[in-house]
């Protein structure tokens, strides 16, 4: 199980230690504005023919000192926030990866892409605008009470009950927003992940006469979703706008308790304007709650797929040089509880396996899924003990069942491979093979391929396979069921390569390819 990355990281301390120390010069702007602003209304209330010079100055230049520490502040703000989602990123990514490839399987495309999209903004929310408000908040709040006191004690007396009632209003409307934020995010995630299978699948519903049914569909969810979004909309800028409400009594007791105590315009004035930088930070304190929620929305979400669990780790031994032997004894797989297999060195096998069964036998050699202990052997070295590099430099799948993500011809065909190659001879192993006319009739390796080889066929998909095979000349081949639907070019392709090989095969049981080498000759020891 991984844990969540932590906000305050050692590396994320020092761009929170500058918001404080920005909000703390916010702070000292705002008390020197308000002094200010005492002085020149009391000039202009003695009736000085020049106003000084000195609070002119430190009244103009304070609005420039808080202005440039908020924008400051916002930045290191952002700083923080950028450096928190990509840790998070990486360890959902790292988690996934670590994952069973049934397990990510049995989960919802949409609802994993989610956790990169609508979570991250959460995340960077909270970290980016949250945090940074409540430290404002705790800063700034404390500050301004403090100028009110120094400017008048009665001023602040007047202050403090409407400032206290706002501030349990807005803490108990802040605990109700947590549930609208869950239910708001699990309408709007099941939306997400159902738009994000159905929109690959639009010209198929439309075919089978579904379109109306998933409008309707489509249209029922998102009304559930308004309501609650909505619903939340409502009670936070409720929230946002409780310090607006506070603003006019909190101003006009400043007035009559001024009045009452004879305090000068000048004080009065500097406090009003005390008041006025009191809002922002009010203000801010409210929309803290909502960040907050939906952050912690998130942050339950993203801990519960942290929490699930991973394959068990690679070994850390390799292989001896030469051809490789196989034997797997009662191994479990579905719809055969008890599989045994055994492939001398360089052999070749059919195996009677069902497809389920057949992709669970080849995710367990290939690493993907978890391989069970000392049921299957490579040379007489336990499958698990096994190292990630000698698993993938020595076992290789060729059909159309291929990893490729999105890019060139040429990247597909190396990728995985870690080779490094230049064209001519990419293209030279391409025409050795006689997949020219498959793969690229015209040599162009720019040719863009789709992620998943989504616009390949499943022939091209199957020589890309085939190629990448050659390159990194593995000693164990798997090749499933799935193969036999592939052209005859690419199929006898295949064969050729084989036969000039000493590499251990495993054939799908409904491949129809003779085998005739000595070498490969093919039997059937399967027992289940």
């Amino acid at each position: 199980m991984k844990q969540m990355p932590r906000l305050l990281a050692p590396g994320r301390r020092t761009p929170l230690a500058r918001v404080t120390l920005l909000t703390l010069v916010q702070g000292l702007g705002a008390a020197a504005a308000a002094f200010a602003t005492r002085a020149l209304f009391e000039a202009l209330h003695a009736g000085a023919p020049d106003l000084p010079l000195f609070p002119m100055v430190v009244l103009g230049l304070s609005g420039l000192v808080v202005a440039t520490s908020r924008i400051a502040a916002r930045v290191q703000s952002e700083r923080l926030a950028q450096s928190y989602v990509l840790d998070l990123r990486a360890a959902l990514f790292e988690h996934a990866a670590g994952m069973a490839a049934c397990d990510v399987a049995a989960r919802r495309s949409g609802y994993m892409s989610l956790r990169f999209v609508g979570d991250m903004t959460a995340f960077r929310n909270w970290a980016g605008r949250g945090v940074p408000r409540l430290v404002a908040g705790g800063i700034l709040i404390p500050a301004t009470l403090a100028v009110l006191g120094l400017l008048s004690p009665a001023l602040l007396l007047a202050v403090l009950p409407p400032l206290g009632i706002g501030l349990v209003l807005i803490l108990a409307g802040g605990l109700r927003l947590a549930p609208l934020h869950r239910r708001l995010r699990a309408r709007r995630g099941r939306i997400a992940a159902e738009m994000a299978e159905r929109m690959t699948l639009a010209p198929d519903l439309d075919r089978l006469g579904r379109r109306n049914k998933e409008l309707h569909r489509l249209h029922r969810q998102s009304g559930r979703m308004i309501e609650t979004a909505l619903a939340r909309l409502r009670l936070a800028e409720t929230l946002t706008a409780i310090p607006e409400m506070m603003a006019g009594l909190t101003a006009v007791l400043i007035l009559l308790i001024g009045a009452r105590e004879g305090l000068g315009t000048g004080t009065i004035a500097a406090a009003l304007s005390a008041l006025g930088l009191l809002l922002a930070p009010m203000r801010d304190l409210a929309t803290v709650w909502n960040l907050h929620a939906g952050w912690r929305a998130a942050q339950e979400k993203c801990a519960a797929a942290l929490a699930r669990r991973q394959r068990p780790p690679y070994g850390t031994r390799g292989l001896p040089k030469g051809p490789v032997s196989l034997r797997i004894e009662a191994l479990e797989l579905p719809g055969h509880p008890k599989f045994s297999c055994t492939l001398a060195a360089g052999e070749a096998v059919r195996i009677a396996l069902g497809e389920r069964a057949e992709t669970a036998l080849f995710n367990i050699l290939l690493g993907r899924d978890p391989k069970p202990a000392g049921q299957i052997q490579l040379s007489g070295i336990p499958l698990d003990e096994l190292s990630r590099g000698a698993l993938r430099r020595n076992l290789c799948r060729i059909g159309p069942d291929v990893p490729m993500l999105q890019g060139s011809l040429r990247r597909a065909l190396i990728f995985g491979t870690g080779i490094s190659i230049d064209d001519a001879v990419l293209r030279d192993r391409i025409r050795h093979l006689r997949l020219d006319e498959v793969l690229c009739p015209d040599g162009d390796l720019d040719r863009r391929i789709t992620e998943g080889g989504r616009t390949l066929s499943l022939s091209e998909r199957t020589a890309v396979s085939l190629v990448r095979a050659s390159l990194c000349h593995p000693r164990i081949l798997l090749i499933g069921q799935d193969f036999a639907a592939a052209r005859p070019e690419v199929t006898n392709a295949v064969q050729r390569w084989i036969d000039g090989t000493t590499t251990t095969v495993i054939w799908g049981e409904l491949l129809e390819v003779p085998i005739t080498t000595a070498t490969h000759s093919t039997s059937l020891q399967a027992n289940s």
